[in-house]
């Protein structure tokens, strides 16, 4: 009784699952019906999970002078999701482990020294001066992820999953001689294996979903992330689509707009 009672709610759960990945997947459905549809039907009839007016004139649009561009642009994305992520977690997990270390004596300024950034800035503008005039990151590879390799949350998230591994197995260590760079990657870094997955996950997306930086700092185009670039595209397109759209022969450039969205997600 107690068997089939499992199973039944094991397929329950199952189907539960099921729907939460179909719901999941109807936004991607909807976006590549609403790319394949024409610009005119969109705005008459609204979006579908079918193509209204089945057509490739937006993919023509964006990518017939723009695929060199968006090839590079998603190149450059992968880099800096790979080398922020990279860096990120090694600054993170480093600044962790010291201030969970219980016989370092600075270990509770430098965990306040983190925090205070978390309630206080010095604002935007003397952030873009020190990196541009002092830093020199402006139009440059690192300047993409630099400033983003601490997170002070994540870097206290990992520092608790450090403090849960018992203190004994690093007074082993001690005594055997470790230094602490052996701690650090021999101990702290395998058993706190599940923090790193976490904070890893949450750099990644940010690095891989971010813009500001480059629009703060970037004027390059070869720099541009596909994330900016889907920005600048948009906004150009935007200013074609409004009354300030020019006009060729007589013609007004009538760009897709609701469509074109759909095609660069």
């Amino acid at each position: 009784m107690q068997t089939t009672e499992n199973k039944g709610l094991l397929i329950f759960f199952y189907i539960c699952i099921a729907v939460f990945s179909v719901i999941c997947l109807a936004p991607f459905i909807l976006a590549v019906s609403g790319s394949l549809s024409t610009e005119s039907r969109i705005a008459a009839e609204g979006y579908s999970f079918w193509p209204r007016g089945f057509t490739f004139e937006t993919y023509e649009f964006l990518f017939g002078s723009k695929a060199q561009q968006i090839l590079r642009a998603y190149s450059m994305s992968v880099i800096v999701t790979v080398l922020g992520t990279v860096s990120a977690v090694l600054v993170t997990t480093a600044y962790a482990y010291v201030i969970s270390v219980k016989s370092f004596r600075l270990k509770n300024f430098f965990a306040f020294f983190a925090y205070f950034t978390m309630l206080f800035s010095g604002g935007t503008l003397p952030w873009y001066l020190l990196s541009t005039k002092y830093y020199h990151l402006g139009d440059t590879l690192i300047g993409l992820f630099i400033p983003y390799v601490l997170s002070v949350f994540l870097m206290f998230l990992m520092a608790n999953y450090f403090r849960s591994i018992p203190h004994e197995i690093v007074e082993s260590a001690q005594i055997d001689g470790a230094g602490h760079l052996r701690i650090f990657f021999s101990i702290m870094i395998p058993l706190g294996r599940v923090g790193l997955v976490t904070i890893s996950l949450f750099y990644a997306l940010q690095f891989w979903n971010d813009f500001y930086l480059p629009l703060m700092l970037v004027s390059d185009q070869d720099l541009y992330t596909i994330q900016y670039l889907m920005y600048n595209m948009m906004a150009n397109i935007q200013f074609l689509a409004s009354g300030n759209a020019a006009q060729v022969g007589g013609a007004i450039i009538a760009p897709p707009l609701e469509t074109a969205k759909m095609a660069m997600t």
